[in-house]
């Protein structure tokens, strides 16, 4: 295949962060969120506005706007500083003050995001920043030196993390009781709105205008970071403060705790839009509708949660609701002891999440095939493809999975998650040998995995796709590697979880498997791939001799995917080795029985297993004692 031509575009990028805002929640929840969002609804939003800037996305107590000059970025920063100094003048104590780093260069563009070092390097120019100041890389000055009313203070060159070329820092320098610009879009409003009563045409064409950006920011309401589209994103989802059933009001705090670390994980997932915390926790204590949250926060989907402590013991409930008809979509319970907090909220949110990335991407699917049947996009064919393999992962599925996505990358071929879930489907027909796929099939899931790194390096369903890739080649340990960082980049990802376990046992230290293997379980209890994670643990137990411990998972295994045949043939071996004779040839006759498995040989068992080759002493003896029972049951050698 062709190298992807990323989707680039040059542009200006402000990121802004609040100086201090977990000290200043801690000192005052309340009052520090009600003041951040006045501020934001009546003068960061409005001067994003005056100066064409375009919202990317919020980070709770940060955002990022990209703008189609340097100028602008930095009149908008200047507007945004001046008017905060101007609102708290003496504020000494706890101002709520900004930080914004500004840089202009070449961006990668993708459905709702931008990338790339220019952002990065604006990162790092704000983290550098004083509190209450903008600072700009040398490019920015340049391009404004001599414009009236600004000049730039040098702050030396700084070498900054993960860019290779020292950056040359200025901070912007203005008059700070220069005169604001309007205050807002209510003032510009109620001005013209004046004029309306005896309007000329410029004039009225002006109201017209502020009426509709008025609209589209939703003056009045919980400030939100929206794009233009009329209809609310793909995928896009608003936490809801969890309420505490407790009755004991203090229990409150573990309510916002799950809450808040719940909207931080589920902003980690890629192609997800999370409202952020802030405009979230506006509706804390209200009744509310969710069709009206959804309107109001521009998304389709609502989670909203309860818990219930009773002595040492926590019940959390949750409910997926679709914002556009009010439906409930999925709805789960979770129970844990309260021991450890920080464990227990690791856990109650890892599980939520988990579970949760899951039903959104089958209802994402669902309504895919439903309403747009006739003229789907890129997106919609990735949504359906998925949709199918969660729905249970077989032969017949993951052949129209591909076809999905083989057509989602030509229409959107800068799409890393199509390309990635490509690849991921391709190795998994390879793996359990389905649909005459061979090794000439690998060159296409290499090629995707490349394709999908190369757009978004950050993306972990392409770190788990290439584990997989590497494990065929026998390549063990970077398999390991590459499983790793799919966990680092997506610790909620019970997938990747269960695969770095199983290449553990394939580097012959099967002791290490339990943990990870049944994390990954205890994460997603309803994963389409959850019969594999059990035989995970049976084989690493089978692989470290404990056949009877290897027993019961393998039954599980077969129990949810009888149509896997390493479920069916380590079950035999086991049973075998375990003293159970009868036991394991009943399974060889029931595995002989499902016609896909017709004419399996001891000989063509060893052939499928090279497709995952491996020298390790460990993985050789237990593969060999696996064909010995397999022999021991009654299964020919050839």
């Amino acid at each position: 295949m062709d190298d992807v031509h990323l989707r680039r575009r040059l542009t200006a990028v402000l990121l802004a962060d609040v100086v201090g805002y977990s000290r200043l929640m801690s000192a005052d929840e309340q009052g520090t969120h009600r003041r951040v969002a006045g501020y934001v609804n009546d003068l960061i939003e409005p001067a994003i506005v005056r100066h064409r800037g375009r919202p990317v996305r919020s980070m709770g107590d940060g955002m990022l706007v990209e703008f189609d000059s340097a100028l602008d970025a930095v009149q908008c920063a200047v507007d945004i500083q001046r008017g905060l100094a101007a609102r708290q003048p003496g504020d000494t104590e706890r101002p709520i003050q900004l930080r914004i780093g500004i840089n202009t260069g070449d961006v990668i563009v993708d459905e709702r995001d931008i990338y790339g070092n220019s952002v990065n390097i604006a990162a790092r120019l704000e983290a550098l920043a004083e509190p209450g100041q903008t600072y700009v890389t040398r490019s920015v000055r340049d391009q404004l030196l001599g414009y009236p009313g600004f000049a730039f203070q040098a702050k030396g060159v700084r070498r900054v993390k993960n860019i290779d070329q020292p950056i040359q820092v200025f901070r912007v320098e203005y008059d700070e009781q220069a005169q604001p610009a309007p205050r807002g879009l209510r003032a510009l409003v109620f001005r013209w709105g004046r004029r309306a009563f005896h309007p000329n045409p410029r004039s009225a064409a002006i109201v017209v205008m502020l009426i509709a950006i008025a609209a589209m920011l939703g003056l009045g309401t919980p400030p939100v970071w929206r794009g233009s589209a009329p209809l609310p994103p793909r995928a896009s989802i608003v936490v809801m403060p969890f309420n505490n059933f407790s009755g004991d009001a203090q229990q409150g705090y573990v309510a916002d705790a799950i809450t808040d670390d719940l909207t931080t994980d589920l902003a980690r997932l890629k192609g997800l839009f999370v409202i952020a915390r802030g405009t979230a926790f506006t509706f804390k204590g209200r009744s509310v509708d969710a069709r009206e949250v959804g309107r109001e926060c521009g998304v389709r989907y609502l989670l909203e949660g309860s818990i219930i402590r009773a002595g040492n013991q926590l019940e959390t409930n949750v409910q997926l609701i679709d914002t556009q008809t009010g439906a409930h979509i999925w709805a789960d319970r979770f129970e844990d002891d309260f021991g450890d907090l920080f464990k227990l909220l690791a856990a109650v949110t890892g599980r939520i999440a988990a579970s949760l990335d899951l039903q959104l991407a089958k209802a994402e699917g669902e309504r895919a095939m439903k309403q747009t049947a006739t003229d789907p996009d890129a997106l919609d064919l990735r949504f359906r493809a998925m949709a199918l393999y969660i729905s249970e992962i077989t032969p017949e599925h993951t052949l129209e999975a591909r076809r999905l996505l083989e057509q989602s990358v030509q229409l959107d071929p800068n799409s890393a998650e199509s390309w990635a879930w490509l690849a991921h489907i391709i190795l998994t027909q390879y793996l359990h040998t389905w649909n005459n796929v061979g090794k000439e099939d690998l060159r296409q899931a290499d090629d995707a995995v490349a394709k999908a790194i190369a757009i978004d390096p950050g993306i972990a369903q392409a770190y788990y796709a290439q584990g997989l890739l590497r494990r065929t080649r026998g390549e063990h340990a970077r398999a390991l590697e590459a499983f790793t960082r799919a966990v680092e980049l997506n610790p909620n990802m019970a997938q990747a979880l269960a695969e770095k376990a199983n290449e553990l046992t394939l580097l012959g230290r099967p002791g290490e498997v339990p943990p990870l293997a049944e994390k990954a379980i205890k994460l997603s209890p309803r994963d389409p791939a959850l019969g594999g994670f059990y035989w995970i643990i049976g084989r690493a137990d089978f692989f470290a001799g404990d056949y009877r411990n290897a027993i019961p998972w393998l039954r599980k295994a077969v129990a949810i995917r009888p149509n896997t045949w390493y479920n069916w043939l380590y079950l035999v071996s086991a049973d075998e080795f375990d003293h159970q004779p009868d036991a394991a040839k009943q399974a060889l006759r029931e595995f002989n029985s499902i016609p896909q498995f017709a004419g399996y040989t001891i000989e063509r068992v060893i052939k499928i297993e090279q497709k995952n080759p491996d020298d390790n002493a460990v993985v050789v003896s237990a593969r060999q004692k696996m064909h010995e029972g397999l022999q021991l049951a009654g299964m020919p050698v050839r």
